[in-house]
């Protein structure tokens, strides 16, 4: 038997309150168990949703309104951690950017229905376009009504690799970010209720990513923003 054999697998497991209520205590600095997070890897995003809370003293930046929580998470994968760590059916909604993929103009928003995690496979060597390894996950009874439906997200671990994959990702997807796929699996195992809102801040060609005006995004946050908190 091999090392990787011999691993217990975490797929139909999550981890137990034990764990989960020192997550919340280490990652969030309380012991929140409200009904509804918001959550985004992006600071002017928290900074707006966030207007007039209470500052709490966690491993990440969160802040209590009533009882809604808003908190800035990391990039990428790490972004679950937090889904495991609330309290079970809690609603959800993730608000971030994302390489849009079918030309949409910048600062549209995708509210994807499905995501999939694009795992490249390519090497240093050779090159050929590097092939998709893909897992693919739903949204799980979030009670608002989609912006549009049938969109597909492609979540990828790096912004080299929504690069890399492009051409194959055209044709998958709708859009291209790090956390989408990842939190909507973490939501299923954890059974909460997850939106994702993902802002359109560039087309993901070249890199453009690195140069896109965070001006042209401005007035779509803005309207995120002001709607989640008139809601």
């Amino acid at each position: 038997m091999t090392a990787s054999e011999g691993l217990v697998s975490s797929k139909t497991k999550i981890p137990d309150e034990q764990w989960r209520r020192r997550a919340r205590m280490t990652l969030l600095g309380c012991d929140w168990l409200g009904p509804e997070v918001f959550l985004t890897p992006i600071r002017s995003i928290h900074t707006a949703l966030a207007r007039g809370g209470k500052e709490c003293a966690g491993w990440w930046r969160t802040s209590l309104l009533g009882d809604i929580a808003v908190v800035e998470v990391p990039q990428g994968t790490a972004a679950k951690d937090i889904v495991f760590a609330l309290p079970e059916a809690t609603r959800v909604t993730f608000v971030g950017l994302a390489g849009g993929l079918q030309n949409q103009p910048i600062g549209a928003t995708v509210d994807p229905e499905s995501a999939f995690i694009a795992a490249s496979s390519a090497t240093a060597e050779g090159p050929s376009a590097p092939a998709m390894n893909l897992s693919t996950y739903c949204r799980r009874g979030h009670p608002a009504k989609p912006l549009a439906s049938g969109a597909v997200a492609a979540t990828v671990e790096c912004l080299a690799d929504s690069t890399l994959l492009h051409d194959q990702l055209v044709g998958a997807a709708d859009c291209v970010d790090m956390e989408s796929a990842h939190l909507f699996a973490a939501a299923n195992l954890a059974g909460q209720h997850l939106r994702c809102l993902l802002v359109i801040s560039d087309h993901n060609r070249d890199g453009d990513v690195f140069t896109s005006d965070p001006e042209r995004i401005t007035p779509a946050i803005d309207e995120i923003c002001q709607t989640i908190r008139d809601d």
